[in-house]
């Protein structure tokens, strides 16, 4: 019989969600039509805007935590305006409201 031998867990370190973070989901195409358009978190703490499956990858693998995606703004009150290229309507206001949900979140977590 064979017996697993586990790493020990390395802890989440809670993330600091700011509105920039979120308006970096905002536009509808970027970097070569490559569509960035989720906030993930890795052990650290660290926050980056990936693609959909780059986010999918890293948390099948426990080495990101989703966090928000465009959808999410989309839920919240912003709408497509592809003449923009860009999510538009309250921008400040929701990614403002968003991050500070996040960030209560974040800290219940922890």
């Amino acid at each position: 019989m064979t017996q697993e031998i586990r790493q020990p867990e390395v802890p989440w370190a809670p993330a600091r969600v700011t509105s920039e973070h979120l308006r970096a989901l905002t536009p509808l195409v970027s970097e070569a039509d490559r569509d960035r358009s989720v906030l993930v978190a890795d052990r650290a703490g660290n926050l980056a805007v990936v693609t959909p499956d780059a986010a999918a990858a890293g948390c099948l693998a426990g080495e990101m935590r989703l966090l928000a995606t465009r959808a999410d703004l989309l839920d919240a009150g912003l709408t497509e305006s592809w003449r923009a290229g860009r999510l538009t309507g309250p921008v400040v206001a929701v990614c403002t409201a968003e991050a500070a949900s996040l960030n209560a979140a974040e800290r219940d977590a922890a």
